[in-house]
């Protein structure tokens, strides 16, 4: 019942500031202010009013605001764990670009390793094919000279000549048909 004497006061001044108000209107206004509130101080009135509202409905806004901020600090929970997963993620992405680095580093050393190894391939079989053809060569060439060696064996065989031997008997030869003329050879052994 007070709220109600309340509106009604705080409507009779509000006529009474109206600018379209004349000044007997004025008066009354206020005069019915000074009756209504009966004593009330217009201070109290403007801070019952601010509790409650107009139409009586502060602890409904009250809870509304309640709920809001629970609301709030829950939304401020959730962003809070959200940026942390995010930050987590993006630690992860940050630890797998690095890794992904290492990897692509360590697979161009690779690549280099193995074309320096297929390089060292074809140098080795160049080699092989040249140490292979020259043996096959002087395989051919010792084989042809076999040959000819058994064809040679199978051919009748020769008394080798012997050139010194031949020197020295056509020499024996001469001496024998020499002239008595020429000192004689003694055989007595040589004194000095």
């Amino acid at each position: 019942m007070q709220r109600n004497r309340w509106e009604t006061a705080i409507r009779c001044l509000e006529i009474a500031a109206h600018p379209n108000t004349n000044d007997e209107e004025v008066i009354a206004a206020i005069n019915g202010f000074r009756r209504t509130a009966d004593g009330t101080p217009l201070s109290r009135l403007c801070r019952e009013f601010a509790k409650t509202g107009l139409d009586g409905e502060a602890p409904e806004w009250q809870d509304r605001l309640d709920r809001v901020a629970q609301e709030n600090l829950e939304l401020r929970r959730k962003i809070e764990e959200i940026e942390g997963s995010r930050n987590a993620a993006l630690q992860q992405l940050r630890e797998a670009e690095r890794r992904t680095q290492e990897i692509g580093e360590a697979l161009l050393a690779a690549e280099h390793r193995a074309d320096a190894a297929e390089q060292r391939f074809a140098e080795t079989q160049g080699v092989y094919g040249r140490i292979s053809v020259g043996p096959r060569d002087e395989n051919l060439g010792l084989y042809r000279a076999l040959e000819e060696a058994r064809r040679n064996l199978a051919q009748p065989m020769h008394e080798p000549v012997r050139p010194f031997q031949n020197l020295l008997n056509a020499a024996l030869q001469r001496l024998d048909q020499t002239p008595s003329s020429t000192t004689p050879i003694s055989n007595r052994p040589w004194t000095a």
